[in-house]
This record gives C-alpha cells, sequence and structure tokens, in this order.
C-alpha cells in the first residue's frame, strides 16, 4: 500500500526559512512568538529622491512635517509577485508601506485595521487554475477565523470606517470577484467579471488611459491622461446586463478607458488590449475608496522604466524622473494624510499641536451667536484654540485692517480668525465667501510659499476667493488695501 504523501497545509502560516528571517519568528516548539512581516527592502538602488518636473535642483531637501504617517498595507503569497514594487511605489509616495503574507491577516497575526490602505498586487494567485483571481476571491469571501468572521466581513468595514483598498491586474481580478468593484448594490455580489482577452494571448505592451473626469475616487484626482504597461491573459472585462452598463455609465465607477494615439477612447487593439467593454482598464465602487486596475501603475515609478526614456529625455531635458504610475501613490497617500495645519504665524501663535484640545470649545463655539460653523466639531477641536489666540494677540497690521472691516464699515460683515474646514483665515465675509489674508515675512519663505498655494487652491474648491496682502502693504497703503477689498465685494455682490 502506498503511503499517502504529506502535502504543505495552505492554511498553516509560513514557517521562517534561514535565508529569509521576514516571516515570524517562532520558539523551539513551533509556537509563534512574533508574527513576522517582510519591510521594503531598498537593495542596492539609490536612495536619491526620483526629480518631479517642479524640481530639477538636486540640492533641494525634502518636505517634513509632523502629520501621522500614512500606512499601507500589501498582500502577498499563493503566487502573488508584485508586492515588492507595489510598497516601492508607496515609499516613495511618502507613506509606510508594509507586506504580509495572506495567512498573518488570515490568522489574526496581523490586522487590517492598524492601516490606511489594503492593498491587492498582480501575480497569479493559485495559478490561475480556476481563473485569475478566483480562489483567492473564495477564500477571502468564505474562510472564517476563530470568531465566525471572514475577511471579507473585516474589509467591508474597513471600507465602511472610510479607509481605501487598490488592487492591481490580478488584485483588480480579486476585487471583481468578490463582488467590491462595481458593487453597485452595496452587496459585494459579483456584477462583472474579467475573463481573457480577445486576442486570445497574454499581452505585455505598454497603453495610454484616460480618467474618466467625472470619477470621484482620490486615487485619480487631477490625472487626465497616463501611459503604463499591461502584463495579463484575462483582463476583458464583461458588464453584466445593460442596466448595470447604463449603472456604471451613470455613476462614472468606469473610472479609466484605455485611448489610441490621439487620446480617443478604443476599443481597437492593441490600443485597448483585451477587448473590455466600455473599454475599460479600471473601476471604483460608488465610493471611490475601493480602486482597481488591470494595468501596472506600480511598473512604472522612474521615468528609466520606460523602453523609450532615453529618446524623451534627450528631446526634453527637464522631463520628470518621476514615472506616471507614481501619480496614483502620490494621490492616495496625500488624500489619506490630509492637508497641512494651519501654518504658525511669525510669532508662532497657535502652536497647539494636531489632535490636543480644550474641553467645552466644541459646545461654546457652536452656542455661541457670533460664530458660524463652517467646519467640522472635530476639525474645531484643534483650530478652536489657535483661532482663540490669533484674536488675542494679532500682528499689527491685522490690528489696523480689523478696525476698517469690524462693525460692517465696508458694507458687509467680515469675521476675524475663522475656521474654514482646516484652516483659519485672517479675514473672511461668508456672505459674498471673500477672504482676506494678511501676509507677514514668513510667508516669502519658499516651503510657506509651496503650502499657502495649495491652502489657496483648497479654500478656491470650496467657493471663496482670497486676497492676500502684504503687512507692510496694510501698514504704510491702508486706502489702497480697502479700495481692493471694496472692489471684490462690489464685483461679487453685484
Amino acid at each position: 500500500m502506498e503511503e499517502k504523501p504529506k502535502l504543505p497545509d495552505q492554511n498553516t502560516p509560513p514557517r521562517p526559512q534561514h535565508e529569509d528571517p521576514g516571516y515570524e519568528v517562532v520558539d523551539a516548539e513551533g509556537n509563534i512568538k512574533l508574527p513576522g512581516f517582510k519591510s521594503v527592502d531598498g537593495g542596492h538602488e539609490s536612495t536619491e529622491p526620483l526629480q518631479s518636473a517642479e524640481d530639477h535642483s538636486s540640492d533641494q531637501k525634502p518636505k517634513t512635517n509632523n502629520q501621522k504617517p500614512v500606512k499601507a498595507l500589501i498582500l502577498t503569497g499563493f503566487g502573488i509577485n508584485c508586492e515588492e514594487e507595489f510598497a516601492a511605489a508607496y515609499t516613495l509616495a511618502g507613506a509606510e508601506a508594509t507586506i504580509v503574507h495572506l495567512n498573518q491577516v488570515l490568522h489574526g497575526h496581523v490586522s487590517i485595521h492598524d492601516y490606511d490602505i489594503l492593498n491587492f498586487p498582480g501575480g497569479f494567485s493559485f495559478g490561475d487554475d480556476l481563473g485569475s483571481g478566483v480562489v483567492l476571491a473564495n477564500k477571502l469571501r468564505y474562510r472564517k477565523n476563530a470568531e465566525g468572521r471572514t475577511l471579507l466581513d473585516d474589509i467591508r468595514d474597513f471600507i465602511a470606517d472610510g479607509n481605501f483598498v487598490m488592487g492591481i491586474c490580478n488584485g483588480f481580478q480579486v476585487l471583481v470577484k468578490l463582488g467590491l468593484l462595481p458593487n453597485l448594490s452595496g452587496t459585494v455580489t459579483p456584477e462583472v467579471t474579467l475573463t481573457h482577452n480577445a486576442s486570445g494571448r497574454y499581452e505585455d505592451r505598454w497603453v495610454r488611459l484616460k480618467v474618466n473626469p467625472e470619477s470621484n475616487s482620490p486615487f485619480l484626482k487631477g490625472i487626465d491622461t497616463l501611459e503604463v504597461p499591461v502584463r495579463h491573459g484575462e483582463g476583458r472585462l464583461i458588464i453584466r446586463g445593460a442596466d448595470t452598463l447604463a449603472a456604471i455609465e451613470a455613476q462614472a465607477l468606469n473610472c479609466l478607458a484605455y485611448v489610441d494615439f490621439d487620446g480617443s477612447p478604443t476599443d481597437v487593439y492593441p490600443h485597448n488590449p483585451n477587448g473590455a467593454d466600455l473599454n475599460c482598464a479600471g473601476l471604483t465602487d460608488p465610493t471611490g475608496r475601493v480602486f482597481g486596475l488591470m494595468p501596472h501603475p506600480e511598473a512604472f515609478l522612474s521615468l528609466y522604466n520606460h523602453p523609450d526614456w532615453a529618446r524623451r529625455k534627450r528631446q526634453n531635458p527637464t522631463l520628470s524622473e518621476e514615472g506616471d504610475g507614481l501619480k496614483l501613490f502620490r494621490n492616495i497617500v496625500a488624500h489619506i494624510r490630509g492637508p497641512l495645519p494651519p501654518a504658525p504665524s511669525p510669532k508662532e501663535r497657535g502652536s497647539q499641536t494636531a489632535g490636543e484640545a480644550v474641553e467645552g470649545d466644541v459646545a461654546a463655539f457652536q452656542t455661541a451667536q457670533e460664530h458660524v460653523f463652517t467646519t467640522t466639531a472635530g476639525k474645531w477641536k484643534t483650530l478652536g484654540p489657535w483661532a482663540r489666540e490669533n484674536r488675542k494677540q494679532p500682528t499689527g497690521a491685522e490690528a489696523k485692517l480689523w478696525e476698517e472691516l469690524r462693525r460692517e464699515k465696508l458694507g458687509a460683515q467680515f469675521r476675524r480668525q475663522h475656521a474654514i474646514d482646516s484652516y483659519i483665515v485672517d479675514f473672511v465675509c461668508l456672505s459674498a465667501k471673500l477672504i482676506v489674508e494678511a501676509d507677514g515675512e514668513i510667508h516669502s519663505d519658499a516651503e510657506q510659499a509651496a503650502y499657502d498655494k495649495d491652502r489657496t487652491t483648497v479654500l478656491q474648491e470650496l467657493g471663496y476667493e482670497v486676497l492676500r496682502f502684504s503687512n507692510q502693504d496694510i501698514l504704510d497703503h491702508p486706502g489702497k488695501v480697502l479700495q481692493q477689498i471694496q472692489s471684490r465685494l462690489a464685483h461679487i455682490q453685484a
């Protein structure tokens, strides 16, 4: 009688290998003492940052701030093989990337809830034996832990808590098979599928993509087109039924489309490498927090990943050294990190750190008649002490300008040191949505100027117009400053 072979149990957490100390640490009895994970290894590549189109100087220091780092969890194992590129993308974008074997999560040694974004990389999970992403999706949907919960249950809670999920290639296939994309019904029931390319062959080529301008996904904010490689055999998106197709289009969930040489969406091969419905290369869910795509943005992080980089660099020596794919990662990291805290004044007024609060601030703010709530209660906990301190210690220019703006002297009511979203503005007329800022010398600093520009952009997106005057102009030419403010008020109110 033949002895039954002892096959490895795929549900057992991986044991450490002598050449790979990254996995869990066990004692002599095999009990796990320390759940393991793989961290990103810089290897032998240069640690110099890539130069963007806006930065071509080699001596510029990277900007830092005291914000909480963005934490990205990247799953690997069972045939996934693009985890290192995925982690490198997050590292370049300024996040903390952690790679773990899927079993570490399934066995409860690592919690997805300790991270801001969960990532499913590309590869060939379970060898695509039953179709790309099918086995892994079923494992996440049906395998229960000791509490009787599946990882899909945890992922749904993770998304509901405002966190993000991203899947690339095989990871996109997993999200589709799980029903997390497009998830029109909200019941994580598969509504579309990904099947064999219309070409009948494995496609490994560069493609151009266009972002759906109606998409609400923060991954794609500010991006129009990008060029990235594809490498898949089952990337053809099939949408079940006219109603599902119409709903996807109506909600702009078809966030990425394959385009031809002149930027028009196309179903013509090889510009569209797989024949996908709606020429679709990527999907989001209705919240925009779940995002998946077939092409590989993590494979184009540097200009030098592109086969045509040499000719392009010769034609344009100032060409950005960043690859198009890095934009997606920079976007989501910036979105999760949120806006920078309000900048301190020259006197460092309002230097209270984010997250600290004075008891009763929210209640006092909501009941005080002289205030209008233009931020959230949570944000006011941080901004309130800054605003009060700024009112107590105005600069000379702020005090002088306030004397001219208060009590509706210009025919409109202004408020000073008022909280709007995540910022405190010097003066604002809420009825006209006009903000007036008094800038000291600190605002001539390059880093502060860049911050001011971003802050102004956010306020403009909220519908406000921003006027900026230097302290010196306010002190030396108050009449001219007031004339400009009054002119804008008249124009807005006309």
